[in-house]
């Protein structure tokens, strides 16, 4: 058979994924592809890096999605099928909406496909596919390839190639899905394997996706010792409680590390507490952060605006905390009720959800009503958190304690300004959208 893998973009504007500064790597298409029996013909098709042509020749297509790209892949999904191909849709999205995804597909595969992929490929061939394959979970990652290389997009920002050592997660974040769908418990590739991985990967600069690649710190140990040996440069993603292990901190550091992605979700006080990630105050966290920034790593914060403990006052807070930091890097979100998440449930119960038009849910567009501020006043002060932290006076503040990795830390402020500067009319038009669809419903309710 000739199959055909796609990742979708986040959204269906041509012009906005042209031009965007920041992409980042993905690697499920490329665990689907080792999964395949060579019998088969496989190709890979990442949105981002080109467009869908639907004139390729395939048997099957198999689409995997996340909330923010459900749109895009129903419609490719369609548009396949009108062509008489047979489409399987996977992800964190058709697992948690299963249901919804089905009217566009032949078949959903619910959870992770390493344990069913093969069988589903079989009942193709027989032409006898189920409308559902539960995948569940895959619970010894060495039982299964490690992804086909050969197929990986060439234009990585920064030349990462993306890598996995784990997955699963401890925590619950009432506004995350990733622990439902791959569960609580840490499952782990062994580190002898991913040394192999990245050896197949012929190069030398790596994005680690894991979650939280320091969630089993003994085995975060054994990870940087080995990548130790192999002079390697890399970015990932963690928590920031583990910069209480100075040990961990210096050997991730001698590792090759980079840069890190830190949840911080907030700096609100209140609710750090009551997210129990480690750090229970602003100068807990600010001492963190000179710790990382100390040892040679960027640190990325991400930041999250709209919770319901936030009123307009949150705006302000968060720029203080950012000065009085010196945060390299941020990236701000507004928060998304993402479909599985507790968030989305309690939401949904209290009537308070604009729309469940996927394509709104891009961390950029408010799609619920704030519960202490206006929804005008939640993306006008999003806004105004962003212009001033990627603002020339704030960047060139913080320059100076960032003086260890001046060339990261241009290029990530530089890019995560264009992004912000192209993605700003795009969004004022969504938010714009999204007063008519309340003004409808308001209507509607008076009626």
């Amino acid at each position: 058979m000739k199959i055909l893998l796609i990742a979708p973009v986040k959204d269906i504007d041509p012009s906005r994924n042209s031009e965007r500064a920041i992409r980042f790597p993905m690697i499920s298409l490329l665990y689907i592809a080792a999964l395949t029996p060579p019998k088969h013909d496989v190709r890979i098709i990442e949105e981002e890096d080109q467009p869908t042509d639907f004139n390729t020749p395939c048997d099957l297509v198999g689409i995997t999605c996340m909330t923010g790209t459900a749109t895009r892949a129903y419609k490719i999904a369609d548009e396949f099928r009108r062509r008489g191909k047979k489409v399987v849709l996977g992800g964190i999205h058709p697992t948690v909406l299963p249901e919804e995804a089905s009217h566009h597909c032949d078949s959903v595969m619910i959870g992770e496909a390493e344990p069913v992929w093969g069988k589903m490929l079989e009942d193709v061939e027989r032409d006898s596919m189920k409308a559902c394959y539960h995948g569940d979970i895959a619970e010894n990652l060495n039982d299964y390839p490690l992804p086909k290389r050969e197929l990986s997009s060439k234009s990585m920002v920064l030349g990462l190639q993306p890598i996995v050592t784990s997955r699963g997660c401890p925590y619950s974040c009432d506004f995350c899905s990733v622990w439902k769908f791959y569960g609580r418990k840490i499952r782990h590739v062994d580190v002898d394997r991913v040394v192999k991985d990245i050896g197949n990967s012929g190069t030398s600069k790596f994005m680690f996706l894991d979650d939280n690649i320091v969630g089993d710190q003994v085995y975060a140990k054994k990870l940087f010792e080995a990548l130790k040996e192999l002079k390697i440069q890399w970015v990932g993603q963690a928590s920031i409680s583990f910069i209480k292990n100075t040990e961990l901190l210096k050997l991730a550091a001698s590792s090759g590390c980079k840069g890190l992605f830190f949840g911080l979700e907030t700096v609100s006080e209140q609710r750090m507490k009551r997210m129990n990630k480690g750090m229970k105050s602003q100068k807990e966290t600010i001492d963190a952060i000179s710790q990382v920034m100390n040892h040679g790593i960027i640190f990325h914060a991400s930041i999250v605006l709209g919770f319901d403990d936030d009123d307009k006052s949150i705006f302000d807070e968060t720029l203080e905390f950012m000065y009085k930091s010196r945060i390299p890097s941020a990236t701000f979100n507004i928060l998304t009720p993402y479909p599985g998440t507790e968030t989305y449930r309690h939401m949904k119960e209290q009537n308070r959800l604009i729309t469940e038009d996927w394509q709104y849910y891009d961390h950029c567009t408010p799609t619920f009503i704030p519960r202490n501020m206006t929804l005008s006043e939640l993306y006008s002060g999003y806004e105004y958190v962003k212009e001033n932290f990627f603002s020339l006076k704030s960047t060139l503040q913080r320059f100076p304690a960032n003086w260890r990795n001046p060339f990261i830390f241009t290029l990530a402020n530089a890019g995560m300004k264009k992004e912000f500067k192209y993605e700003k009319d795009f969004i004022k038009r969504r938010v714009e959208e999204l007063y008519g669809i309340m003004e409808q419903k308001l209507i509607y309710a008076a009626d």
